[in-house]
């Protein structure tokens, strides 16, 4: 088990600079520095807000779905 643990962290830390090489696909290329469009979106208690609320704030979107 230990000798997996290993492997696994030898890989990840030899892959680790490729999967920062810093090219961008083409079709974000258009939406990078620009502001995201402002959305109106219902927390779980139906409460509304927008995306525009939290300007200058960290904001952290988790889309999921049960199915």
């Amino acid at each position: 088990m230990r000798w997996l643990m290993v492997g696994f962290v030898l890989f990840a830390v030899a892959t680790f600079p490729s999967a920062q090489s810093g090219q961008v696909p083409e079709v974000l290329k258009p939406y990078i520095g620009k502001p995201i469009p402002d959305a109106v979106m219902v927390d779980i208690d139906g409460k509304k807000f927008k995306i525009s609320d939290f300007k200058s704030k960290v904001l952290l979107l988790n889309f999921w779905t049960p199915h």
